[in-house]
């Protein structure tokens, strides 16, 4: 089963997920087939380390006849080039601070994250985009890029992820409940500070996982598998990336419930 932890994430973001943008976006499912589903049984039920991803941010400069084109854009296509050219120019001068010219500059939805799109797998995005971030050095900034959406300034990111395990609690006034769950909010509280307590102690981490998490999360010790920057709920992604190795958290709350992340790699 796909970790529900990871199906949840966009709809209790409190902003956009940055891989991939939507306007970029070639074609994709509605949500990722749980792996569950293979008639393999050998084949893994959470998500591995993928190979061939990249990672990059953006400066979209769009105008008035594009693709998804926001009404607010009346600028015409010369002059959405123009712009995009002198953001080039900007963004690859020495000291340049790239999230900010996208902040300022691009009308993608990604701009209030600093044009940052995080990683994604060949195919996600429209060809010419994806082409134009494989040709990239990482930490360099491409020439000016047509796309149907408009003109865009990329910079090559490096694919930054992680491996972790979860202990997730649930309540059943948590504003995303898990179907089936009854206690109340209290006793959740009480359940994972247990099940963290056995932990402190010592106790083994699929066995405590086991013993207290909920449903389908108790799979495969609550293995997450890899994932990228935000591709979790705000509240569980800075402080997996804060982990080292083998270390887990605190008891974090989401809008989902109570969890103890630990990083496997």
């Amino acid at each position: 089963m796909f970790p529900f932890l990871l199906l949840l994430a966009i709809a209790c973001e409190s902003e956009p997920a940055p891989a991939p943008a939507p306007a970029l976006v070639a074609e994709a499912p509605a949500e990722p087939a749980p792996a569950a589903a293979s008639t393999n049984p050998d084949a893994p039920r959470v998500p591995t380390r993928a190979t061939g991803r990249i990672a990059a941010s953006h400066v979209l400069v769009s105008y008035a006849q594009a693709m998804k084109a926001s009404v607010a854009v009346t600028r015409t296509r010369d002059e959405a080039r123009a712009l995009a050219e002198r953001v080039r120019e900007e963004a690859a001068a020495p000291g340049a601070d790239f999230a900010a010219l996208a902040r300022k500059h691009s009308d993608d939805p990604s701009a209030s994250r600093g044009g940052n799109l995080g990683a994604f797998d060949s195919g996600k995005m429209v060809q010419e985009f994806e082409d134009a971030v494989r040709a990239l050095p990482e930490g360099q900034i491409s020439p000016v890029v047509e796309t149907p959406f408009g003109f865009h300034v990329i910079r090559r990111d490096p694919v930054l992820e992680v491996h972790c395990a979860q202990l997730m609690v649930g309540f059943a006034t948590a504003e995303r409940p898990i179907p089936g769950i009854t206690r109340s909010k209290e006793d959740a509280r009480a359940r994972i500070e247990a099940a963290r307590a056995e932990i402190e102690g010592g106790a083994d981490w699929a066995s405590v996982v086991a013993k207290y998490g909920d449903g389908n999360l108790t799979q495969d010790g609550g293995d997450l598998g890899w994932f990228g920057r935000r591709q979790l709920m705000p509240a569980l992604d800075d402080a997996a990336f804060n982990l080292d190795i083998g270390a887990h958290t605190e008891v974090i709350e989401s809008p989902a419930g109570f969890h103890v992340l630990k990083r496997v790699e």
